[in-house]
């Protein structure tokens, strides 16, 4: 289920460290009232989706889908589409 820990960190290298310590990437949230602050930390995070000062939201737009044992693939976007999607591509020349 959900999991939730609110820790003290000496530095953000030991919270991105601690945060991607962890076997199950579905999502993350940064809260900080510094958003170069949180926007730095939320593309070191290694989940499938981080939210900076909210949690849950969700849109049909954006893809949603975790990483490492959080699943595989993603929901929701045109991203969705990829996993029942085979690319094929066929070249012919037609000069003889």
């Amino acid at each position: 289920g959900p999991v939730i820990t609110v820790q003290s960190f000496r530095d953000e290298d030991q919270a991105v460290e601690w945060s991607n310590g962890v076997e199950y990437a579905l999502a993350s949230s940064v809260w900080s009232k510094d958003h170069a602050r949180a926007m730095r930390m939320s593309k070191k995070l290694d989940f499938g989706c981080v939210w900076i000062n909210t949690h849950i939201p969700l849109v049909a737009e954006m893809p949603h889908g975790g990483f490492k044992k959080s699943g595989y693939g993603k929901d929701l976007s045109g991203y969705g589409f990829e996993d029942y999607t085979r690319v094929k591509h066929v070249m012919t020349s037609l000069d003889g």
